[in-house]
């Protein structure tokens, strides 16, 4: 059942206020700030019990180091959220790019977004009202290879400066001015990839003219910037891991995630896992976690791309985790979730870092789900997994001459030794009766053929959304997308929650739309997540520990962004982006705060 979120009245009174809050803005003005409290611009703290956690900002793209997108904030219950209103909104005026996917950045009361180009905004977070912005338009260049389309995820902040990675550079802002930096590269601009890529090749004129830029969210800890660089659909010589030093923009050390040569690091491993001429793709589409006490930090990397024909072999690092000190940047293991890719399985989405009991044993996990709608769930310290994880027989019929298929795929099994659940079918379901009569269901990872259907489709499984864990109901939460390719069909979101002491599937939520942000959850007792969609991109609050909903709001678009929750004096804020539709179609510039309202 679905519950209301606010009584008609209240609706209508909201769009009313909402319509003439509009008609008065001033169309030379593309960036709109929208306070829809009732006293003071600003939502007062309400006679609702306060937070435990009076002040709680959110620094890093996904909270903390470790990814956790878990939150000690309470005052947001499963008894009172049903009351949770829009408290402020804030528009950029910018609308393209595939959707809009920037996670908002809280510290010292100022919430920092991006636009699709990374361009950054800086709002009162008490209000959303504009405090300065950094436009990057006209600052990335020329040369755009075909299929680049704007998206940005964020920015990160550390000791008063908040980091862009926009196009292919890196930007250093002051936080409370938005002046560039200083001494960071040339005038707070640093052309960090090129600066990369011309130890190989001096004659490249841009990055993006080769094909990399950057997608993501920064990471940063002990005054470096940790980044990955995308597109493998570009036909990128490997996706390069970066660290930065933060205060002069300077490349510290790199790592090719398809080792090209004698002379890239992990070359002995990856080489001979590439056959016939290409070394194309890896990607990395999302920010790396970091685990200070063992000195790593955790990257996913995205999948192979060119001639299949032409790369036999396990195609190592894509679709891989791998683990990199943090000092210099040395490969300390990898794990390969799929083998010789030819279903676009990206690994897309941060890994998350977290402890918990096996058998009376601490074990330091990682969790990170891939596009082929499998969740692995492994140890940190080795890479070795949790849980058996079976190489299990797979499809190696084809008609495509020169192709290799692998003969078995990495498939996650339970601690009793049954097949986890999937975060999403990896079998096709619901398709069209008339679809299904020129067309032939295949079992996952059979190799591409006429008139396939299988699933995931090469846009469905678990995508660059993050996953969440919370230390207090011991469970991870996972986003997915039900999108079987060439299935006739509209998609449909999945969120579940795991139990990674045995991998076992607790709940889980089917609705509308893709399951393509991920979510955040709180102490309070409630995990929230947004739907992306074209008929309504709905933001729910569910119950942590039962999946029981109990809130959702109607953004107007699709949710493909994954939200914050912050607190200011007890109030507790929970902030989405809201913005796109189906893929191909142009973004959103809205940005939702919502909080509890208050009570006269």
């Amino acid at each position: 059942m679905l519950y209301k979120i606010i009584s008609k009245t209240k609706f209508a009174f909201f769009v009313a206020n909402l319509l003439a809050i509009f008609a008065g803005c001033s169309q030379e003005d593309n960036t709109r700030s929208i306070s829809i409290a009732t006293t003071d611009d600003a939502m007062k703290p309400s006679e609702n019990k306060l937070s435990s956690v009076p002040d709680l900002e959110w620094p890093l793209h996904n909270f903390n180091l470790y990814g956790s997108r878990s939150v000690p904030t309470d005052q947001i219950t499963p008894e009172n959220v049903a009351t949770l209103t829009p408290t402020w909104l804030f528009q950029h005026g910018v609308i393209d790019g595939v959707s809009n996917q920037t996670t908002p950045v809280i510290v010292d009361e100022i919430m920092y977004v991006t636009d699709s180009r990374g361009s950054v905004y800086a709002l009162d977070a008490r209000n959303g009202h504009l405090i300065w912005s950094y436009d990057v338009t006209r600052l990335l260049g020329g040369g755009r290879r075909e299929g680049y389309i704007f998206r940005h995820r964020g920015v990160v902040y550390d000791e008063g400066v908040v980091y862009t990675a926009a196009g292919s550079f890196m930007f250093a802002l002051d936080a409370k001015t938005g002046e560039p930096l200083e001494g960071f590269g040339d005038n707070g601009q640093a052309s960090v990839i090129l600066d990369v890529l011309h130890l190989k090749d001096p004659t490249i004129e841009t990055a993006i003219s080769a094909g990399y830029w950057f997608t993501t969210a920064p990471q940063l800890y002990n005054d470096v910037i940790y980044i990955g660089t995308t597109r493998s659909e570009s036909h990128i010589a490997g996706g390069y891991v970066l660290a930065i030093d933060d205060q002069t923009g300077e490349i510290l050390w790199h790592f090719n995630t398809v080792p090209q040569d004698e002379n890239d690091q992990g070359w002995e491993i990856a080489g001979p896992t590439w056959i016939g001429g290409e070394r194309n793709g890896g990607g990395i589409w999302e920010t790396p976690s970091i685990d200070p006490e063992l000195g790593l930090v955790y990257f996913a990397v995205g999948n192979p791309f060119g001639d299949s024909t032409k790369r036999d072999g396990m195609n190592l690092f894509t679709d891989s985790i791998i683990a990199l000190t943090l000092d210099e940047g040395r490969l300390e293991w990898y794990y390969q979730q799929v083998h010789h890719d030819v279903w676009d399985y990206d690994d897309g989405n941060q890994p998350v870092l977290f402890n918990m009991e096996v058998n009376g044993e601490t074990v330091k996990a990682l969790a990170q789900a891939n596009k082929n709608s499998w969740l692995y769930i492994l140890n940190r310290e080795n890479g070795q997994p949790v849980h058996p994880i079976l190489e299990t027989p797979v499809s190696t019929e084809t008609d495509l001459e020169g192709e290799e298929p692998w003969p078995t795929q990495p498939i996650p099994h339970k601690a009793n030794g049954d097949r986890m659940e999937p975060v999403s079918p990896v079998f096709p379901t619901d398709i069209p009766a008339q679809h299904m009569e020129v067309n032939t269901l295949v079992e996952q990872f059979t190799p591409l053929g006429p008139n396939q259907i299988f699933a995931p489709g090469m846009g469905g499984g678990s995508s660059y959304g993050p996953l969440a864990f919370s230390e207090k109901t011991g469970l991870l939460y996972v986003a997915a997308i039900d999108q079987p390719f060439n299935s006739g069909r509209d998609p449909k979101g999945y969120f579940s929650a795991y139990d990674p002491t045995n991998g076992e599937l607790v709940w889980r939520q089917i609705f509308e739309g893709y399951g393509q942000a991920g979510p955040v959850v709180t102490d309070g007792g409630l995990v929230f997540v947004g739907a992306g969609s074209n008929t309504a991109g709905y933001f729910y609050a569910f119950d942590a520990e039962t999946g029981e909903e109990y809130w959702k709001f109607n953004t107007g678009s699709g949710v493909f962004a994954s939200p914050a929750v912050y607190a200011i004096d007890g109030q507790e804020y929970v902030s989405v982006a809201s913005g796109g539709g189906s893929r191909g179609r142009r973004g959103g510039n809205l940005i939702l705060t919502f909080a509890l309202p208050e009570k006269n």
